[in-house]
C-alpha cells in the first residue's frame, strides 16, 4: 500500500487532537510555533469550523477550527486540523511561483516558503523586496509589509505565535533588520531591536509576555544574542557557548530557561547541540551531531533537527538532554522536516519527500520524484498540498522557483 493509499487516519486525528476544545482554551503552549507547526489561536482558532480571520493577502482567510486550540504545555503545540479551503489539489508537482518569477533579487532570491498553520495564508520571502502573501494556494501572490518598517533581508526563518493568529516573527540575514514582527497579520511590520544578520529568531511562547528571544547570527561562531524585554533590547551571549563551537546559529527556546542551540562544522569549528538550563549563562554539549536549520518540536515533545551536510536527523524525547540518530544521509537530506496534523514527520529524501509514521523509526517515498533539489519544505493543511522552493545566486526569482503538490493527510 502506497502512502497516498493510506486511510483510516481520522480516528488518529481525534485521538491526536482530543476531538474538541476540552481545558486548552488560552493555553499558551510550551514550544514555538514554527513555519509548518504550531497551535492554536485565541483570535479566531478556538470553537467552529472554518471561521474567517484577518489576513494581510487577499482580505479575509479561513483560520483553524475547533482541534486547532494551543498544546496543553508537555511538549509542542496541539497538530492543527483545519477545515481545508475547495478541493485537493492534483497529486503532481505544478508550478505556483506566478508573479514572482523574475522578480529583481540577488543571491538567495527566495529564501522560504511558510504555510501559516493557524490561517489559510502562504509566506514566502525575496530578499531586497520583501515578503509576499496567498490566501489562494499560490494562485496568486500580494505583498506584505506595505505599511511600517520594510523588510529587505534574505528570509531566514518565520517563528508564528501559536495563540494570536495574526502574530509572527521574521527572521533574516545580509540586508536591512535580522528581526521584525507583525501582529496585523503582515500588513504591518516593526523592526525588533537592533540586532541584523540573524540566521533564525526563537521565542519563549510558554511565556505570555513573549518576553525571551534567542536570534542567531548568519556565519559566526560564538554569537548568539538573547532579549529578555521582547526584544527592545539584545545581549550577545555566544561567548558562553563552549570555545572553538562551529556556527551556531539556529534554536529552540523550551522556557526562559531552557535553550537548544545547534551548531554546524563548517569552517574547521566543531559541531554540536548545546543546552542550557539557566537562561544561557552557561551551555553545555549534549550531542556531537553537527545540526542545520530550525528543530521541529512535534506535538508529542519530541524534537528532530537535521543533520548538516551531509544529511541524516537526530531525534530527542527528553527535552534536548539526549538526542539519537533515526535517520541516516541515505534516508533524509539536510532539510528542516516538519509535522503534519496527524503527526507524521516529513522531510526531503533522495528522489523523492520521505514519510514516517513511527518518529522516524522507518521511512517510505511520498509522491512524484522532487523536479529539482530543493531547499525545504512546507504543508499546507487548509490547501491539502506541500510546497517546495529553490534558489540561486543570481539576480534574480527563478522561473519555477516554487512548487506545489496535491496531498489529503487524512486519507
Amino acid at each position: 500500500m502506497t502512502v497516498l493509499q493510506r486511510c483510516g487516519k481520522l480516528v488518529l486525528l481525534c485521538l491526536l487532537a482530543s476531538c474538541g476544545e476540552g481545558d486548552d482554551k488560552g493555553n499558551t503552549g510550551a514550544a514555538a510555533a514554527g513555519s509548518s507547526n504550531a497551535g492554536g489561536s485565541s483570535d479566531a482558532a478556538g470553537s467552529g469550523n472554518g471561521t474567517a480571520g484577518s489576513s494581510s493577502a487577499g482580505g479575509k482567510a479561513p483560520t483553524a477550527g475547533s482541534n486547532a486550540t494551543a498544546g496543553t504545555g508537555g511538549g509542542g503545540t496541539k497538530p492543527l486540523m483545519p477545515t481545508p479551503v475547495g478541493e485537493t489539489p492534483e497529486a503532481k508537482w505544478v508550478n505556483v511561483t506566478g508573479s514572482l518569477a523574475g522578480l529583481e533579487s540577488e543571491c538567495g532570491n527566495m529564501g522560504r516558503v511558510a504555510a501559516d498553520p493557524r490561517v489559510d495564508l502562504l509566506v514566502v520571502g525575496v530578499a531586497l523586496k520583501g515578503l509576499f502573501g496567498s490566501n489562494d494556494g499560490g494562485a496568486t501572490w500580494t505583498p506584505l509589509g506595505t505599511t511600517g518598517d520594510t523588510i529587505t533581508n534574505r528570509i531566514s526563518y518565520i517563528a508564528y505565535d501559536p495563540i494570536s493568529t495574526s502574530t509572527f516573527w521574521e527572521s533574516g540575514i545580509y540586508n536591512g533588520g535580522g528581526v521584525y514582527k507583525t501582529t496585523d497579520s503582515g500588513k504591518t511590520f516593526t523592526q525588533v531591536g537592533d540586532v541584523t544578520h540573524c540566521d533564525s529568531v526563537s521565542v519563549d511562547f510558554s511565556d505570555p509576555a513573549r518576553k525571551t528571544l534567542l536570534a542567531g547570527s548568519h556565519e559566526q561562531s560564538q554569537k548568539l544574542f538573547r532579549s529578555t524585554d521582547a526584544g527592545a533590547t539584545w545581549k550577545d551571549i555566544g561567548k558562553t557557548m563552549p570555545e572553538g563551537s562551529g556556527f551556531c546559529t539556529t534554536s529552540l527556546i523550551l522556557d526562559s530557561k531552557t535553550f537548544l542551540v545547534g551548531c554546524g562544522g563548517w569552517y574547521g569549528g566543531n559541531p554540536g547541540i548545546q543546552r542550557s538550563v539557566d537562561g544561557g549563562e552557561t551551555f553545555t554539549q549534549v550531542s556531537d551531531a553537527g545540526v542545520i536549520g530550525q528543530p521541529l518540536l512535534a506535538a508529542d515533545g519530541a524534537i528532530y533537527w537535521a543533520g548538516h551536510q551531509q544529511g541524516g536527523l537526530y531525534k530527542s524525547t527528553d527535552k534536548g538532554e539526549h538526542f539519537s540518530e533515526v535517520a541516516d544521509a541515505s534516508k533524509v537530506k539536510s532539510i528542516e522536516p516538519i509535522e503534519l496534523p496527524d503527526g507524521r514527520i516529513v522531510s526531503v529524501g533522495q528522489a523523492t519527500l520521505v514519510i514516517s509514521d513511527d518518529g522516524g523509526t522507518s521511512w517510505e517515498p511520498l509522491g512524484d520524484p522532487l523536479p529539482f533539489t530543493t531547499n525545504g519544505v512546507t504543508y499546507s493543511a487548509f490547501r491539502n498540498a506541500f510546497y517546495i522552493w529553490h534558489w540561486d545566486c543570481e539576480n534574480a526569482v527563478l522561473p519555477d522557483a516554487i512548487m506545489r503538490f496535491g496531498f489529503d493527510y487524512r486519507k
